[in-house]
């Protein structure tokens, strides 16, 4: 058989297959008919699980290094920021999706974040989020908070600079 011969008969072998693909419908579409909603959510911040800084400011660097969005104060420009008085952090928008739930000996939930350890899921999250997690799907992400940031004086007029201590926002859902 020729290498065209041998092409042919794969791409004809495999073409019911990537038709199934094609046709069958995404998991959140499939489960009861409808799409998939929100069932349990959580937020909790990373200075709830550690009183280390250290850690969570190690998390932070491999955020900032592995975010490819690169926007600075949230893409705000400094005649922008006139119309905000709250703080804006320079890493506000760097995000990671990095973020695991692991069950520990305890009966608890160990929270990896980039697969650095930060701490155990607070005991009044734990029930729900240990129900949820073996039975839905769930999707988790952190956020960063502090550092440095920008804040529009209006009686000043004029933007101040400064530095508040990193932490970082978890939120985590159940679908």
């Amino acid at each position: 058989m020729s290498f065209y011969e041998n092409i042919k008969n794969f791409i004809k072998n495999n073409t019911s297959r990537s038709d199934q693909l094609i046709q069958s419908k995404s998991l959140k579409e499939n489960k009861h008919g409808r799409t998939l909603s929100i069932q349990y959510k959580l937020q909790v911040f990373a200075s709830e699980l550690t009183t280390n800084q250290e850690i969570i400011d190690s998390i932070i660097k491999k955020i900032i290094k592995k975010d490819n969005t690169k926007r600075s104060f949230a893409g705000k420009s400094d005649e922008e920021l006139t119309a905000y008085p709250n703080k804006i952090y320079r890493y506000e928008s760097y995000q990671t999706n990095r973020v695991k739930l692991v069950p520990s000996q305890s009966n608890r939930l160990e929270v990896f974040v980039d697969n650095i350890y930060l701490g155990e899921l607070p005991e009044h999250y734990t029930k729900n989020a240990l129900h949820y997690l073996q039975s839905t799907i769930i999707m988790s992400f952190a956020y960063i908070n502090g550092g440095p940031y920008k804040q529009w004086n209006d009686q000043k007029k004029q933007i101040e600079h400064g530095i508040d201590p990193y932490d970082l926002t978890i939120y985590i859902q159940f679908s």
